[in-house]
């Protein structure tokens, strides 16, 4: 399905035979976002993080992991509900999507693994156990992913399952602020005490942040069934008016905080969570407005979108460095000015772009050699941990 101006087109074109315009838009935006976010994060000057346009770039770095998880579940959607009848009992194509999904999960703790090689594991500090138990995105969207299938065969149908991932996100949201008081270190793994809040070292547990990917599944839904095919009423009904909505419902939490959710430093939270939501559903709702002119996108555009797990492990290694290689950050420190970091993003959007336009046309084209890369890399990641 696509995104097009008018219901005639897409109702003319097959469904599944075209990518949904304004979310490759939106996911290519995001990835822009991520690639030149991460890199002033790594290496910007002391001297220049301060001042009003700081705070305005620390806000929308903010949204960038929002926008990411929302469009990472209605991808969840789109490519669930084209072969929904495949993953409603266990069947080669469910088996596939799982270990993607796992997939995930051990990229996720491989960029974070603290010490050379497992053996190291022996000797580490308290310091590089909370890093490689930390919950980062790569484990949350797995972990997600999982669940929303697991949910998806609970379910059977598709209102149904909009309206479990819906219920969900809402009390996901709304529970974050007894989660993260909880000391969840003595009740359970800190494998475990890590997915539930921020406390074991983890930058996106599950409470509150699989609610964006939940809350995207059920936008996935919703345009699956109806707005393809209304592209106007979608944008407006299901991104730009509930985001106005979520807006005023977030500042009427923050100005209650303390009467709904006590006087613990995470009483925010949920405000905070709505907020972000509501951003992100209105620039989703503005790209997708102004995507009703395009009839199709340069590849380009997919390829980034379609490649988005590649560009996030790979660019996170080249800018903070990990045990497999040095980073950026490892070369040139937090010492840079904002015209000094110019050049870089640029080097590293472009070094992207290019990578995830070679790796999606070798898998669409020699899908063997594609897969025979992956296995060869992950290997050689497990070799090197042993």
């Amino acid at each position: 399905m696509t995104a097009t101006g008018t219901g005639t087109t897409a109702a003319r074109r097959p469904s599944g035979a075209t990518r949904v315009i304004f979310i490759d838009l939106a996911r290519a935006l995001a990835v822009v976002l991520m690639l030149y976010g991460h890199t002033v994060d790594a290496l910007l000057a002391p001297a220049y993080r301060s001042g009003p346009l700081f705070d305005v770039w620390q806000f929308q770095r903010g949204l960038t992991s929002c926008l990411f998880l929302l469009l990472s579940g209605f991808a969840f959607s789109i490519a669930t509900t084209r072969h929904w009848a495949s993953h409603l009992a266990p069947s080669p194509a469910l088996l596939k999507r799982i270990r993607r999904f796992a997939l995930f999960i051990f990229l996720g703790y491989a960029i974070r693994f603290p010490v050379p090689s497992l053996f190291g594991l022996e000797r580490a500090t308290d310091a590089e156990w909370r890093q490689l138990t930390g919950v980062d995105v790569l484990q949350l969207i797995g972990v997600t992913f999982l669940a929303m299938q697991a949910l998806v065969l609970i379910s059977r149908s598709r209102r149904v399952f909009s309206v479990l991932a819906v219920a969900l996100a809402v009390a996901l949201a709304l529970l974050a602020p007894w989660a993260w008081t909880m000391d969840w270190s003595n009740r359970t793994s800190d494998w475990l005490a890590a997915y539930l809040s921020p406390n074991s070292g983890s930058l996106f547990p599950l409470v509150p942040w699989s609610a964006f990917v939940l809350a995207g599944a059920a936008l996935g839904q919703i345009y699956a069934r109806w707005g393809a095919a209304h592209h106007v009423r979608y944008a407006n009904r299901a991104l730009l008016i509930p985001g106005v909505v979520l807006i005023i419902a977030a500042l009427w939490l923050t100005e209650h905080q303390v009467a709904l959710f006590g006087t613990t430093p995470h009483s925010y939270v949920p405000g905070n969570i709505l907020l972000r939501a509501g951003a992100s559903l209105i620039i989703v709702g503005l790209i997708a407005h102004a995507s009703r002119g395009i009839g199709q996108l340069p590849h380009v555009f997919g390829a980034v979108a379609q490649e988005s797990l590649l560009i996030y492990v790979l660019h996170l290694g080249i800018v903070y460095g990990s045990v497999w290689a040095p980073g950026l950050l490892n070369i040139y420190g937090v010492t840079l000015s904002p015209w000094q970091l110019l050049p870089i993003v640029i080097g590293l959007i472009g070094t992207m772009t290019l990578a995830a336009y070679g790796w999606n046309w070798l898998k669409h084209t020699h899908r063997t050699v594609a897969w025979w890369t992956i296995t060869a890399v992950v290997s050689g990641m497990i070799i090197r941990l042993l």
